[in-house]
């Protein structure tokens, strides 16, 4: 809108401007594609993990090693676990009727961002029992094997670099969060 219906309002205030509904319409449908591509891949992943873990965990049971078997069952739950919150979390939700585009996009914002502030909780907590625990039960059949010396040896560099892979996602999602936080707050501001 490029001038005022009433001429008064400009007097009142010089400095007023208004939103393009086809602005936060648009910012808001690309807003939706990113979160869709990201769940998207992440679920792809999910999936391949769960197949990965599926058939590990088959596999220890034909080669008779249980322990083997429950890491790859406890990482596939877990994985499986991760996904679900993601969808419960971090999906996008369809725009309701009575919403309007500007409520919509911040709406959209506030859930990204208070799934993105939690990461270490739904998303890297339930990884991280599975993945540690797997390490855990191959850490204590290496030992049953032979020495906890010999165990630790193989072992502590995949630990190191999986706890450094956790820390450089949770900050990346930290990262993230702090950028929705500021789309809030100029959204915020408008009001």
């Amino acid at each position: 809108m490029s001038q005022f219906p009433l001429p008064e309002w400009a007097v009142a205030v010089e400095d007023a401007q208004f939103t393009d509904p086809s602005l936060v319409k648009s910012r808001a449908a690309k807003f939706e594609r990113t979160i869709k591509r990201r769940n998207f891949l992440e679920f792809a992943a999910a999936l391949l993990c769960v197949f990965i873990f599926g058939a590990l965990c088959v596999f220890g049971v034909i080669e008779g090693q249980i322990a083997f078997a429950a890491g790859g069952a406890l990482c596939a739950v877990c994985t499986m676990l991760v996904a679900w919150q993601l969808h419960k979390r971090g999906s996008y939700e369809p725009q309701r009727p009575e919403e309007n585009c500007l409520e919509h996009l911040r709406a959209q914002y506030q859930r990204q961002y208070d799934a993105l502030r939690t990461v270490p909780l739904w998303y890297l907590g339930p990884l991280a029992v599975g993945v540690f625990g797997f390490y855990a039960i191959m850490i204590v059949q290496f030992t049953i094997m032979g020495d906890l010396a010999k165990a630790l040896e193989g072992t502590w560099q995949p630990i190191l670099a999986t706890a450094a892979f956790f820390g450089f996602v949770w900050s990346l999602n930290w990262f993230a969060a702090g950028k929705l936080k500021k789309q809030i707050e100029q959204i915020d501001a408008l009001s």
